[in-house]
């Protein structure tokens, strides 16, 4: 298969140790600019319910079955309370119903079927998936939020826009990860983030690998924030393969239907 041979052409989102000084803040302003181009939505909301459906690719299930866990996760219903710290998730799929819980850094609630879960690696992997998703529900808005301290790591472009590519470390990081490296994509035009790197070190099966999600098709409330609508995820290393598509169907804010 052509994809397992394929190297990645994107920058490694490595953590790494940076001063506090003048040289960084120019990139932490750019990371402050999409945030408020987008809406602030982070620390605007008490309540975001979003409902997700999308399709994984064949070989995703087949290398992080457990991360994956396409029986489940073909479609979610998700609330999020951003002053909270809380998310809960209803995945469902053929296998039937998955219930996440979790609240800040304490360990996920998962229950499957109303069974709850006791196997770690489960519990692991949905720590993952509930920060993960945090982050690309929320975007910038959520990394302004974590007192990351960014640096300019170049530009490039995406679907025809000029980004400039602020990179970070996320400290804790993704789930139970120690630390994790970021790189944002954010749109020099619209300000707004059009892809987001991340290392993937909240599993130990996982650790060394990075991915990338792509942003599209973006959705302007009533109350001016701004919203993706279609996301595009790729595993960019040990090797280049498209894990998953997945498209928002419905969003309410503060109790307010939008979609």
């Amino acid at each position: 298969m052509l994809s397992l041979v394929q190297c990645s052409g994107l920058p490694r989102p490595a953590p790494s140790d940076i001063d506090r000084t003048s040289l960084y803040q120019d990139a932490g302003k750019i990371v402050q600019r999409s945030a408020t181009f987008s809406g602030k939505s982070w620390q605007r909301y008490q309540s975001v319910e979003v409902s997700y459906r999308g399709e994984w690719s064949k070989l995703s299930p087949k290398i992080q079955p457990v991360l994956v866990d396409a029986d489940f996760r073909r479609s979610s219903d998700e609330i999020y309370r951003p002053r909270k710290g809380s998310v809960q998730q209803t995945h469902r799929g053929p296998g039937g119903t998955k219930t996440v819980k979790r609240v800040r850094r304490e360990p996920a609630i998962v229950t499957y079927n109303g069974k709850t879960s006791q196997d770690a690696e489960v519990i692991a992997a949905a720590n993952l998936v509930t920060d993960a998703y945090t982050l690309f529900l929320f975007g910038t808005t959520w990394l302004e939020s974590q007192k990351m301290i960014f640096r300019d790591v170049g530009q490039r472009r995406f679907e025809g826009e000029v980004c400039d590519l602020v990179a970070g470390t996320l400290r804790p990081g993704l789930g139970d990860a120690k630390e994790d490296g970021i790189i944002a994509w954010i749109s020099q035009k619209t300000g707004l983030l059009r892809r987001i790197q991340f290392s993937i070190n909240g599993l130990e099966s996982t650790r060394g690998a990075d991915a990338d999600v792509t942003f599209h098709d973006f959705l302007i409330a009533p109350d001016g924030s701004v919203w993706p609508t279609r996301f595009v995820e790729k595993v960019q290393r040990p090797f280049v393969f498209k894990a998953h598509e997945w498209e928002l169907t419905g969003l309410k804010l503060d109790g307010e239907k939008i979609r």
